[in-house]
């Protein structure tokens, strides 16, 4: 009777050891988001990377900026009030939705924009802290969603893969 108790243990203890490694290991894979073949992309204004080069300096609360303005004609109020905006950052293969901040052994920066008038799309870097000195050979992409298929959407807009790869956009 003994022999047999134990074998039920041991072959209960090896069942519930072998379910909770293939639980930790081949159930909780990744999935790649959803293609939002369902939705009307038609809808969804993008932009193209666009190349900020033409930067003028400025202040921001009195700490130090500068600040690049891009036409953007499809910008417009009347978008804008019916929908988001999310601006994302392209500086050498890193992506980042904005606003953000980096932070290195000499400085810390926040990228940011506005939209202070229709048609016009204005990235700021700001130095908060240390030597100020951006990163040079930036890029920035817009999304524009309307509020309607924005709240509906089973997206993280502030991950690009997931953003690029629900919307098909192209880079």
């Amino acid at each position: 009777m003994k022999h047999i108790y134990k074998l039920g243990v041991l072959t209960l203890t090896i069942s519930v050891s072998l379910a909770w490694v293939l639980n930790c290991t081949s159930f909780n894979k990744v999935q790649p988001p959803p293609q939002l073949a369902n939705f009307d992309n038609f809808n969804i204004i993008t932009s193209e990377w666009v190349a900020a080069d033409q930067w003028v300096a400025t202040s921001v609360f009195g700490l130090p900026a500068r600040a690049c303005e891009m036409n953007q004609y499809r910008l417009t109020n009347d978008l804008l009030e019916k929908s988001q905006l999310y601006v994302y950052s392209k500086i050498g293969d890193n992506i980042r939705p904005l606003p953000f901040t980096t932070n290195t052994s000499t400085a810390e920066i926040r990228y940011d924009y506005t939209v202070p008038k229709s048609s016009q799309l204005r990235i700021v870097t700001i130095g908060l802290k240390g030597k100020f000195t951006p990163a040079e050979e930036q890029k920035y992409r817009y999304v524009l969603i309307p509020n309607s298929l924005a709240k509906k959407i089973p997206v993280n807009m502030g991950n690009y893969d997931e953003v690029k790869w629900a919307f098909h956009l192209n880079d």
